[in-house]
């Protein structure tokens, strides 16, 4: 029998091994935990940045949409100004002028402006003489009171949103 074989059949060489192989499963036990626990915050680190990017995404088209439709309002509002240059060139034409074929294209274009203006969503705020004042559809430019005495400049709507409020005159109204 050779010394390393008589070793294996020595009660305090099979102890002794015995407790080393325990004192190795104890600390490769532990390391396991420790690298359980760094795998399981890593993923819980992930998945929160994943979360957070989640949100910022969100955030990024909710505040890219809204700059679009600033964009589109502005744009809007330019071509509003147009249409008032127009109105306000029809209304001051003379007699002679509204009676000639270069009036008749004004007025055609004028018409074609209000139905892109339309097609694009855009409506007017219909407000005549004697309405109630409505300080979400209407600014005051001139007096005192509840009641439209004069509109001065037309007021758009683009779905449901005044991007433009009607300027009016307003009084007292008589009760």
């Amino acid at each position: 029998m050779t010394k390393q074989e008589k070793h294996k059949k020595d009660p305090d060489f099979i102890e002794e091994v015995g407790q080393e192989a325990e004192e190795q499963f104890k600390k490769l036990k532990k390391k396991f935990k420790q690298v359980q626990e760094e795998a399981k915050e890593h993923l819980d680190g992930w998945q929160r940045e994943r979360a957070e990017f989640a949100n910022y995404k969100k955030d990024i088209e909710k505040y890219l949409e809204g700059a679009k439709e600033k964009v589109k309002e502005e744009v809007l509002l330019q071509y509003i100004n147009t249409v008032d240059n127009i109105e306000l060139m029809m209304e001051h034409a003379h007699d002679a002028i509204v009676k000639t074929d270069w009036y008749s294209g004004v007025e055609n274009a004028h018409k074609h402006a209000l139905q892109a203006l339309k097609g694009l969503g855009v409506e007017e705020i219909h407000t005549k003489r004697g309405d109630e004042f409505d300080p979400k559809l209407h600014e005051a430019v001139e007096g005192g009171g509840n009641t439209v005495a004069k509109v001065v400049q037309k007021g758009y709507v683009l779905g449901g949103k005044v991007i433009r409020p009607a300027k009016v005159r307003v009084k007292n109204s008589k009760k």
